[in-house]
């Protein structure tokens, strides 16, 4: 089963459409680290992809830097690799060059077939007709703004909330196509999917957490134009037009499946809180997935972020040239272990 989510980020032509669906089946046969029991359904070690392989892009292209970039912050974050895929390049490809087309009307992921190269209709579609078997897939939209580079399109995208979950989702593949806004500017389409065969893709190991922006990294942005991204994070919540650097969480790792398909899944966040380098804690609200609840910790039911995702957002933009550091803490099951995770990151100077 699939479900289609759609997002746009109008005033920094940005877009994601996520997908996400039930896990079905049981996942391919692997070494286990220690044996499974009856109930579970992979090992401690989980499936994630340690290696994009080789990609065919262009050396200094604009896709082979946001392929890269996306590979650096998906490995940096835990949440796997993505290899390039030749079906998903040319349906992202087709839809950049509608996009470049028919720009006046919008940056969005559905095509009218009326209007000048059309494609096909959805981005599941687009993928469908370019050969891809498409299991769970998501699109996003960017552009690259001054820099004009490949890899500027990935970070913006990643500095969202639903367009960051998106690009840290499920996928096992991905394709990439380039066009141009209205005014000349590099715009990049990314379509994410795993195969139709595919079953728990891209799962942490026991006790680890998907965690962005990732351990140590630098030169964060400080500022999420959160008024801009549709479905808009709540107004109720962020009332302005800018906010902080969204810090997305995902707490699907193997305990969390393996608990699920025992039916003994109950993941409860505990703790989840941003502190400057002053030790001060960051004012922020916090959207969580509608199956995850909190305890002591405020979560808001986010019906648009995928499965297992936690997402705190600064009310304010962050300060340039700080350190901070997260902390998040939760449980899977009742009763059970807490997975937590404490890191810093830095913003821009």
């Amino acid at each position: 089963m699939k479900k289609t989510i759609g997002a746009t980020l109008v005033a920094l032509a940005l877009a994601a459409c996520g997908g996400g669906g039930s896990e079905t089946g049981t996942a391919a046969p692997t070494a286990p680290s220690i044996p499974i029991a009856p109930s579970d359904v992979m090992s401690s070690t989980g499936t994630l992809k340690a290696s994009a392989g080789a990609a065919t892009y262009v050396a200094g292209s604009l896709q082979a830097d946001a392929f890269a970039a996306l590979n650096v912050a998906r490995n940096a974050a835990g949440a796997g690799s993505v290899s390039q895929n030749a079906a998903l390049d040319i349906a992202a490809a087709a839809h950049a060059k509608y996009l470049t087309t028919n720009i006046a009307t919008g940056v969005v992921h559905s095509e009218d077939v009326g209007k000048a190269d059309y494609y096909e209709a959805s981005p599941s579609s687009r993928m469908s007709k370019a050969g891809f078997p498409v299991g769970i897939s998501t699109e996003v939209i960017g552009g690259t703004g001054a820099s004009l580079k490949g890899a500027d399109c990935i970070l913006g995208l990643l500095n969202t909330v639903y367009h960051g979950a998106a690009l840290l989702s499920q996928a096992t593949y991905v394709g990439i196509g380039f066009g141009q806004d209205a005014i000349g500017v590099p715009l990049c389409v990314a379509d994410l999917s795993n195969l139709a065969s595919e079953s728990y893709t891209q799962v942490a190991p026991s006790g680890a957490l998907i965690a962005y922006p990732y351990a140590g990294q630098v030169g964060v942005m400080e500022t999420f134009y959160v008024a801009y991204e549709s479905p808009r994070p709540p107004a109720t919540l962020f009332p302005n037009t800018t906010a902080g650097t969204p810090v997305i969480v995902n707490v699907r790792n193997a305990d969390y499946v393996n608990h699920k398909a025992a039916g003994t899944l109950g993941a409860v966040v505990t703790k989840f809180e941003l502190k400057d380098a002053a030790g001060n804690t960051v004012a922020a609200s916090i959207l969580a997935n509608s199956g995850i609840t909190g305890s002591g910790v405020t979560l808001n039911a986010d019906s648009n972020l995928g499965e297992g995702f936690v997402v705190l957002v600064p009310l304010a933009p962050l300060n340039k040239g700080t350190t901070y550091t997260a902390t998040f803490t939760a449980t899977l099951n009742v009763g059970g272990t807490p997975v937590s995770k404490t890191w810093p990151f830095s913003t821009n100077l």
